[in-house]
């Protein structure tokens, strides 16, 4: 029932900041379409816009949607199984009912342990936050929506996983304060040819670092490589 209600004050909070009606996507589609996972306490749609004006510059069809969560410390793992509950459905939707639009999912920090739950699986325990998150199934890159999304960018992921295909920046040898293992991480290399993982050696959240500034400075420092690596996959 808690996170029943999470989700539904989730849903309200986000009704008049999300940039996509629900209802207009009966009549409109985009060629390129992003859904955007914001880091912590980030404001709808958060800093992730910065991908998108990189990537949408001179293209005739291309938008993006926030994937609806609260983005909290506070009861983390709820936060998290919200956006991953949320962002399935959003996408879903979305490739239902615009069959033919390429889709591109991006998260940073929380947002980007979202991201990769959505692909890869989710749940366990947190024991930093001293929860555990409920299990949830990843999508499949063989069959709808998994087979549209051409490119997933994550940044300062919190489930870095170090030395896999997809990692990219000084970081990727780090490990994250959670690192996937197992099924989830098996699950989630299945879409490595069309994923790209960023992460700063100093940065503490995805590789151990301790310099918070580094877990900021995505957005200044590699947002051109990010969106030339994705318009390869479009």
């Amino acid at each position: 029932m808690v996170i029943k209600s999470l989700f539904i004050a989730a849903l309200l909070q986000a009704a008049a900041a999300a940039p996509v009606n629900l209802a207009d996507r009966q009549t409109a589609c985009d060629d390129v379409h992003f859904f955007l996972a914001r880091g912590t306490t980030e404001p709808y749609p958060g800093s992730l816009t910065a991908l998108v004006d990189a990537v949408c510059e001179g293209l005739s069809s291309c938008g993006y949607e926030a994937i609806i969560y609260p983005a909290t410390f506070e009861d983390y793992c709820g936060s998290a199984y919200g956006g991953v509950v949320n962002g399935t459905a959003q996408i879903t939707a979305y490739a239902e009912s615009c069959p033919d639009a390429k889709l591109v999912l991006s998260g940073y920090s929380q947002g980007a342990e979202i991201a990769g739950d959505m692909l890869g699986g989710g749940g366990g325990a947190i024991p930093n936050q001293g929860c555990t998150q409920p299990t949830s199934e990843p999508l499949s890159p063989d069959v709808s929506p998994g087979s549209k999304i051409v490119a997933t960018t994550l940044f300062g992921d919190v489930r870095h996983t170090p030395s896999q295909s997809y990692n990219v920046g000084t970081g990727a040898a780090g490990s994250g304060i959670l690192p996937r293992s197992g099924a989830g991480l098996e699950a989630l290399n299945k879409f490595s040819d069309s994923l790209h993982s960023w992460c700063f050696v100093d940065d503490p959240v995805c590789a151990g670092g301790a310099d918070f500034m580094a877990h900021i400075r995505y957005f200044d420092e590699s947002i051109s490589d990010a969106a030339a690596w994705v318009k390869t996959k479009l």
